[in-house]
């Protein structure tokens, strides 16, 4: 009996897992949206329901005390903390011999499409189904800042699946990738900086002249070697002249690894603005204020004469109603139950994203505070997820498509989130290690580079206890050669 038991009540829970209510996809839906594409959803809700409207007198931010939250101090914020050892890898490291997407200005900041819309923009210029543009719209979801899918498609296919009631394959998905590739800009939806550089290589008409031939002949088969900056191998491995080799480096350097967050670079840095979801400030006293970036999406409420209209009804005895009062009753309780499910799915983003981001200030207060990058600590979706008690695909959601503005720059989300290595009985950033090694590199006297050995002892003495084979390990993943060729 009790094994029946337990089986009934699984299968409920499986089953309101794989079933979203029509109420949970618009949370969805608008949680994932950017503050730009929020307020277009919201004129175009207050012009399909005469039952929302705008109400003047509230502040988005102020209205009530569970309403949203406004700002707060981080310095007073003591959510416990579990650890969590879940691995989430941060994006590729580009090497310096090819292009890279700097840190964002601020005079990069406004009020124009983000990235993402300009991609969804492009969506109308095919012949797709709605089946088919759900799919792509995920996909593009699924992008990380650089304009790349790291996310696997039988993790995307599962979480259409679960989470969305969607039902695909990953033939399907494989072809609805394909098609985001020849979207703008050139490289977008490749699964590694390898099919990045493939896709650019191989867009435009002059891909069969015999340069883009070399090109691709460069990446498919001596990506490794490039990676290292190993022109004198490629040279030897191709048969290449001097000439061909210095229109071969032209070439590569024309190339953005990055379509994403450099497509400023690519296209004009005017095109490529972008607004910031979340403002956290520095106060002269040490402490953090987070603001959520409401942009121009006004106040709502619900119309004071539907609602009289629709007591009125309900006081009235349901048998002395004429037919078409019961329907006009019905259609108006429809209205209003949409203005209010509106407003409480606004009023449940602002939680989300919200809570998301005071998570992620407080485990990365040390960069906060200083803006220091070698700071930050190791942080993956699972460590946010379990701290909010939020779902992992809501935090990877809206990690995946917000933006920070501090006072040290604008960041994405996802850039807070770092690999850790484990030293001396603890877990330190990836990254932190790889910026002092950067630091140290950047130091040293040209005329004599540090060899890895020397490298390590200089890591050492800064309290980096790594060995030479992960300093080895970190320099060629950031594409930063030997010590010979750095002379």
């Amino acid at each position: 009996m009790a094994n029946n038991r337990f089986s009934q009540i699984g299968t409920q829970v499986q089953t309101q897992m794989q079933t979203l209510t029509p109420q949970q996809l618009l949370v969805s839906q608008l949680t994932e949206m950017p503050v730009e594409a929020l307020y277009e959803r919201v004129d175009q809700e207050l012009k399909e329901n005469v039952a929302l409207e705008r109400d003047d007198k509230e502040e988005w931010n102020d209205s009530s005390e569970d309403n949203a939250i406004d700002g707060f101090t981080a310095a007073n914020d003591e959510v416990t903390l579990n650890d969590q050892t879940a691995d989430y890898g941060s994006p590729d490291d580009i090497p310096d011999h090819l292009p890279s997407a700097q840190a964002i200005p601020e005079a990069a900041v406004g009020e124009t499409l983000s990235f993402y819309d300009q991609l969804e923009e492009q969506i109308g210029f095919l012949h797709l189904n709605d089946h088919e543009k759900e799919l792509i719209r995920y996909l593009i979801g699924s992008l990380d800042d650089d304009g790349l899918l790291r996310t696997s498609l039988q993790q995307i296919l599962d979480e259409l699946e679960v989470y969305h009631n969607v039902d695909t394959s990953i033939q399907e998905l494989e072809q609805m990738l394909h098609v985001l590739q020849t979207f703008e800009p050139a490289g977008v939806g490749a699964r590694s900086l390898q099919e990045c550089l493939l896709l650019q290589v191989q867009r435009g008409d002059d891909h069969h002249a015999p340069l883009k031939q070399q090109l691709k002949v460069l990446i498919e088969k001596h990506f490794d070697a490039l990676m290292l900056n190993r022109w004198d191998r490629i040279q030897r491995s191709m048969q290449l002249t001097d000439a061909e080799v210095k229109r071969l480096q032209h070439e590569i350097r024309r190339l953005n690894p990055r379509p994403g967050s450099s497509m400023g670079e690519a296209i004009g840095r005017s095109l490529q603005q972008i607004t910031p979801d979340f403002i956290v400030e520095n106060d002269p006293y040490g402490n953090l204020t987070l603001t959520l970036n409401k942009g121009h999406v006004p106040a709502l409420r619900v119309s004071d004469d539907d609602l009289s209209l629709l007591q009125a009804y309900e006081q009235r005895d349901p048998d002395k109603l004429s037919r078409a009062e019961r329907e006009g009753a019905s259609y108006l309780r429809e209205r209003v139950d949409r203005a209010q499910g509106f407003i409480d799915a606004l009023r449940q983003r602002q939680y989300t994203l919200t809570t998301t981001m005071q998570a992620i200030i407080h485990r990365q207060r040390a960069f906060f505070d200083s803006g220091d990058e070698t700071l930050l600590r190791p942080m993956t979706l699972e460590d946010v997820a379990k701290e909010t008690g939020l779902h992992l695909s809501t935090v990877s959601r809206v990690s995946n498509s917000k933006w920070v503005q501090t006072t040290y720059g604008i960041y994405p989300l996802r850039w807070f989130f770092t690999s850790a290595a484990r030293l001396e009985g603890e877990d330190v950033s990836v990254r932190s290690i790889k910026a002092a090694l950067k630091e140290v590199i950047d130091a040293e006297d040209k005329q004599h580079p540090l060899t890895d050995e020397a490298l390590t002892t200089a890591l050492q003495q800064r309290h980096f206890d790594v060995a030479r084979r992960t300093v080895t390990k970190y320099r060629v993943q950031m594409g930063i050669p030997v010590a010979r060729l750095r002379k």
